[in-house]
Formats: structure tokens, sequence, C-alpha cells
């Protein structure tokens, strides 16, 4: 299953279009009863994502391939200490004794402190991950040395946002064998908000999102559908994360997947503007 079982909301509450808060642990139960039923692997989560692990390793995660993040790094830090110190409370609050893939939370951190590809490789060394790796934002940030540290990496990608494509970034990562996983592939729901609720910051690119909701109503899908199997039709792409709020939504992604290719040039409704694909520079009240 390609589908990533993305955790923020089990910890804060998170998301544009999100309007039921927190994620309860009985939904966090059901969530994730439902993806070993779906045939799930993998959940996608990270230290800063307030009690989430703690949340999940009361669920019992054996089964699953989990990636978290480590937070970012303060100028201050001990750089070891602190991938130390975040990793273990991971694993303490997973509850597991390892974990499948630990990324820096903040790309930056791998220009600005050095040592952090030794101290990575010697947690992968100790067992206590199997692959290293980065959180991207930007096609920028594809550089040799970090294509050839890298063993994952986790990209924004998302019928908006298609700048790891056109730029080649996706083609350069899957070239030395990274694996790669996608995040915001609803831009933070923001395309599954109903046609005029969306927030005034975003007036600017309304012609864009109207044409998206068409598009949907053209093909006779769902706007839901349209956005996850853009991004699940990627060959290069390995998980799609997905972020759950409550178990129907689980439900309404799977019965979403169709693995249909559509013959659309869907660059035609692609944005460069980072003010609106990046939802780190949204300003919204």
């Amino acid at each position: 299953m390609k589908i990533a079982l993305g955790t923020v909301q089990f910890g804060i509450n998170y998301g544009v279009s999100n309007t039921s808060g927190q994620t309860s642990q009985n939904q966090i139960q059901q969530i994730i009863e439902l993806a070993k039923t779906a045939s799930i692997t993998t959940i996608d989560t990270a230290s800063a994502y307030g009690d989430a692990e703690a949340r999940l390793g009361l669920c019992g995660l054996s089964s699953f391939k989990v990636v978290s993040k480590i937070k970012p790094i303060t100028s201050q830090s001990n750089v070891n200490d602190c991938v130390t110190n975040d990793l273990d409370k991971t694993l303490k609050d997973l509850q597991l004794p390892a974990i499948y893939g630990l990324l820096l939370h903040n790309a930056q951190d791998f220009n600005h402190y050095p040592e952090l590809t030794a101290i990575l490789k010697n947690k992968k060394a100790q067992g206590l991950v199997e692959k290293i790796g980065l959180s991207l934002y930007s096609p920028t940030q594809v550089s040799d040395e970090m294509l050839c540290f890298a063993d994952l990496v986790q990209i924004p990608v998302n019928i908006f946002d298609q700048r790891f494509i056109k730029t080649g970034a996706l083609d350069r990562l899957k070239s030395k064998s990274i694996e790669v996983h996608t995040r915001s592939a609803f831009l933070q729901g923001l395309l599954l908000m109903s046609e005029g609720d969306w927030p005034a910051y975003f007036n600017p690119i309304k012609p864009q999102l109207e044409q998206f909701h068409q598009l949907a109503k053209k093909l006779n899908i769902s706007p839901l559908s349209l956005a996850l199997n853009y991004v699940m039709n990627i060959s290069q792409i390995d998980k799609v994360v997905v972020g759950i709020n409550n178990l129907a939504q689980l439900e309404d992604i799977l019965i979403n997947i169709d693995n249909q290719n559509y013959d659309i040039d869907f660059e035609e409704i692609s944005l460069q503007d980072e003010r609106f694909i990046n939802p780190a520079n949204w300003q919204i009240s």
C-alpha cells in the first residue's frame, strides 16, 4: 500500500481545514486498526508533533515501519546530545526498540551542523534506525552532499505544488535510489475545502482553486480523489503521507484510491508562489 499514515493531528490541532481539533485516543486506536487491515505499513510522525508519539505508542506499532523526525537544532545545543535525547525519547514514547526512518525535521540543519552526518550514520550503525535522511521543503535543498547522505527523504508534492517534479529534483533523488515520501497531498486540507469556504488569504489563487474543483466535476470524481490520485500515480514516489484527523477520513481516502491515470496536463494549474504552496508561509488569523 502506497499510503502512509500521517499523525501530526494526533498530537496537535493542525490543518487549515481541521474543524475537529486534536484526534482522540479512541479514534487513534481505531485508525491504527484500520490501517493494519488496509495493509498500510508506514506511519509518519515527529517529536515536534506534541504528544503524538506517546499516544501512538499506546496502540502497538510493532507491525509498522515508523518514520520520525529530529526537532530543529538550536545554535546553543550540543548536536550529539540533541539527536540522542530526541531519538531516545521517540523510541521510549513509541515503545519500540528501533524505527525505520529518522529524518532531520529542519533540512537547513544538514548544512549548519556538518557533524550531523556522522551522528545519524552512527545511530544507523547501532541498529536504532534503518534509514536516515531529511524532510525537504524546496528543490534547491537537493544538493550533491545530501544525495550522498540520505536513504530517505520527505518532500511536498500536490497538484498545485509540482516544483520537485518540474525542476527534475525528484528524478535526481530516484537516480540515487533514495526512498521518497511525499506530504501535503491535500495542501493541508485546502484542496478539500468546499468552494467559497477558503480563507480570504487565498483570494489571489481563487481562479486556480476554482479550476481544480471544476476539473474534479468534469472527471466526475471528488476533489479528494483528484488530489490523492494525482500524487499516487507518480511512479517515482514510494509513499504518500496523508494526515488523518479521524477514522472517517481514512475510510474516505481508502475508497478513493483508483490508480487511474487521467490524460490531463496538470501543469496548467500548478503554482510557483510559495506564499500559497508552502503552508509555513501562510498568514491566516
